[in-house]
């Protein structure tokens, strides 16, 4: 996936960028949780030594996005089915009379689980540099006044 991005701020051999929305991204709404906003800061590593002010193309691997979605939407919801059948079963053996509720509530309780262990392996995910987007190319060789 490739997007535009005004670079911000430098920091090493990494670079903030301000990522520039296209129609199809500001149509996903992932990253924004909804806002209304059109632009997305992001950490990518810089490749190209632009400066800031220039405006660079970005990209991520769709192989890294595809996993970053996944992580970030499947795992919890499988732990959230998985609490509603263990609670569902659990409810059955302890002779609990609102089973139901139960088990929405053990399906909470895990997808609270699967969002701990993902934001527990934060440092993991950043280390391993997967999920981290690269200048490729500086598409304005100007820097602006940002």
């Amino acid at each position: 996936m490739k997007e535009r991005a005004i670079v911000v701020s430098k920091r090493g051999n990494q670079a903030e960028v301000e990522v520039i929305r296209t129609s199809a991204c500001s149509k996903c709404r992932a990253c924004s949780s909804g806002s209304n906003k059109q632009t997305l800061k992001v950490w990518a590593e810089n490749e190209t030594n632009a400066e800031v002010g220039q405006i660079v193309e970005i990209e991520m691997e769709s192989r890294a996005l595809l996993s970053a979605t996944f992580i970030l939407y499947v795992i919890p919801l499988a732990g959230f089915l998985l609490g509603v059948v263990l609670g569902l079963k659990l409810a059955d053996i302890l002779n609990i009379i609102w089973r139901e509720l139960f088990s929405f509530i053990m399906g909470l309780l895990f997808i609270a689980l699967a969002f701990a262990g993902i934001y527990a392996n934060n440092g993991f995910f950043e280390k391993s540099r997967m999920f981290t987007a690269k200048i490729v190319n500086i598409l304005d060789n100007q820097p602006k006044k940002h």
